[in-house]
């Protein structure tokens, strides 16, 4: 009987007390006034941060249809060179590419794009860049020497790479394709931006891969010559054929990377804010935040000594 009784207690104690809790809820509930008015608060500041800005686009697909044949060919060849190094899907090294501070050097080399896209910063009349000035300007420097930031430096290659990647990104889209986006804030900048960066990410790549087929090329060349074997001078020569007709490929005027679906295009009207976004997923946070306060407060209650 004693031990009916303590497993009751037990039982009793550990039962969570619904209805009080919702009664702290309804005692407590204008909390939740304040931290809406937060959620408000920030909703208001990203819509007041916001800056709208054009979309260039370029809708593009695999380009690269790998047969079974290839890819046999391609683990032969890698039986003769023993090599672990080779060609990745030509679709994620765009991406790559893209992305990366050795294509912002070739536009810089070719186009010197550093004073364009950080005009703000550049003294078109002494050739130089200028030091940022101002409170904010000061304040800023101010909090990145206290977190052990590193401070204001003049725009260089990893700028422009920063504000390419910053700037590009890809969509899939229903049918299957992908949509290679660039934003700006001025319309004709985001369509000439776009078609001067892709395309010579594409070209970088054409040069790349004409490099390594050329050295693969030689190396067949340099192989058959010495082999004596017929059967392994048949599959020298199938191969030798194969990179041939890459190189026919390569030295096409078509996109490389990737087949075209749709040229380059800009949205006729700047991106806009998502009101419902901005200001209800600050509210929808800060009352979830309320309710969990209220939450606890009341376990606590119920948990505590005094209350039992």
């Amino acid at each position: 009987m004693k031990n009916q009784n303590t497993s009751s207690a037990f039982t009793h104690n550990d039962v969570v007390d619904i209805r009080f809790i919702f009664k702290v809820w309804l005692r407590w509930i204008w909390i939740l006034i304040p931290l809406i008015l937060i959620g408000l608060f920030f909703g208001y500041r990203d819509l007041k941060n916001f800056r709208p800005h054009y979309e260039a686009k370029i809708v593009i697909a695999n380009n690269e249809g790998k047969t079974r044949q290839t890819s046999e060919i391609s683990q032969i060849l890698f039986a003769f060179s023993n090599s672990e190094s080779g060609l990745s899907p030509k679709l994620s090294r765009l991406k790559l590419v893209l992305e990366s501070p050795f294509l912002a050097e070739r536009l810089q080399e070719k186009y010197n794009l550093l004073p364009q896209v950080f005009s703000e910063s550049w003294d078109t009349k002494s050739g130089e860049w200028m030091i940022p000035s101002g409170k904010d300007f000061e304040r800023s420097e101010s909090r990145r020497a206290f977190f052990k930031q590193p401070k204001w430096t003049e725009p260089d290659i990893e700028s422009l790479a920063g504000f390419i990647s910053g700037s590009i990104e890809f969509e899939d889209t229903d049918l299957g394709f992908i949509e290679v986006i660039f934003a700006h804030k001025d319309k004709n900048k985001a369509k000439e931006y776009l078609e001067m960066i892709y395309f010579e990410a594409d070209s970088l790549i054409r040069e790349k891969d004409q490099l390594y087929v050329n050295e693969r090329l030689k190396y067949l060349l340099k192989k058959l010559n010495v082999e004596k074997r017929v059967d392994q001078r048949q599959i020298l020569i199938t191969l030798l054929k194969e990179e041939q007709n890459r190189v026919m490929l390569l030295d096409s005027s078509e996109p490389y990377a990737a087949k075209i679906i749709e040229p380059v295009y800009v949205s006729r009207t700047p991106t806009a804010p998502n009101i419902r976004f901005m200001f209800g997923v600050p509210i929808i946070i800060s009352i979830f935040f309320g309710f969990m306060i209220l939450t606890l407060y009341a376990l606590f209650i119920i948990e505590s000594p005094n209350r039992r």
